[in-house]
């Protein structure tokens, strides 16, 4: 099974392919203020979901995004300071809304100070499990309640943003980060066994090399080929469709060409690809 790359933006992906779809839709992006969140948002919004609820702890920066997004006509924005650590801060938030998202995008994360194991911070080491797994899980959890308590009777849609740090690259001084995130990858399809699908499906994604401050303080920008943050935004946009519903419970490329992907739907499904499995030489 071939699947050809991109690594910016083309027809494939174009959220305008989804404005029927996604339609009277509203999607809650984490870390939605700036970098790849921020064009997430947009890509949503040139899918034309009616509402954009924005997440993040920069104020500041949620309202830039915000305001750029005030372009797109009978879009609905909100932004709310929110810690996704803090249960206070989670719970003010979806208290705060008067209806159930349909899709979850969550992008927040931390890396911390890249450093040998025996010289890091542990606190700031840690910190990466707390934001990356907790805060993922707890903003996931309260989501899943809340759409649970309200009349929403549609499968909603969590993508989850993640690394291909997670299970391919092994380089110095990343453990905490990298570790952190394959937790979070293989947290996200074990809810999904948890939650049947008509519920609500997961999906995590690689974004590709998005240049963003996190790959600047990781050392490895210009490591990889870069990729356009607007093909990370795309792409996810695209995952929630009812086209990726295939990719459920699974761990996904921005970068991989979704034509050859749903032409490679059957093979994906019967051999059960894209989750974590151990090689055996039995």
């Amino acid at each position: 099974m071939a699947i050809q790359q991109h690594f910016v933006s083309y027809s494939g992906v174009d959220p305008a392919l989804l404005r029927n779809e996604f339609a009277g839709k509203s999607v809650l992006i984490t870390g939605g203020g700036y970098g790849i969140g921020a064009a997430i948002a947009k890509s949503f919004a040139a899918a034309g979901v009616s509402q954009i609820i924005l997440v993040g702890r920069k104020i500041a920066k949620l309202e830039v995004t915000a305001n750029e997004l005030c372009s797109f006509k009978d879009l609905k924005v909100s932004f709310h300071g929110v810690d996704i650590t803090s249960k206070s801060d989670v719970e003010n938030l979806f208290a705060s809304l008067t209806t159930s998202p349909d899709f979850l995008i969550n992008n927040a994360g931390y890396m911390a100070t890249p450093a040998n194991f025996i010289q890091a911070d542990l606190e700031d080491y840690w910190e990466a499990f707390t934001i990356n797994v907790y805060g993922t899980a707890l903003i996931t959890q309260s989501f899943l309640r809340h759409r649970e308590a309200s009349t929403a009777n549609t499968p909603a849609v969590i993508i989850t943003l993640n690394t291909i740090g997670a299970y391919s690259v092994r380089v110095p001084n990343l453990s905490s980060y990298g570790a952190s995130k394959a937790a979070l990858a293989r947290w996200s399809e074990l809810i999904a066994v948890d939650i049947p699908e008509t519920t609500a499906r997961f999906i995590s994604l690689h974004p590709g090399a998005v240049m963003t401050a996190m790959s600047i303080k990781s050392g490895l920008d210009g490591v990889f080929p870069a990729t356009d943050s607007v093909l990370a935004g795309d792409f996810t946009a695209w995952a929630c469709s009812d086209e990726a519903k295939f990719l459920a419970g699974r761990f996904a490329w921005v970068n991989w060409d979704v034509t050859d992907l749903v032409a490679a739907k059957e093979e994906i499904i019967s051999k059960d690809l894209y989750r974590t499995s151990l090689a055996s030489l039995v």
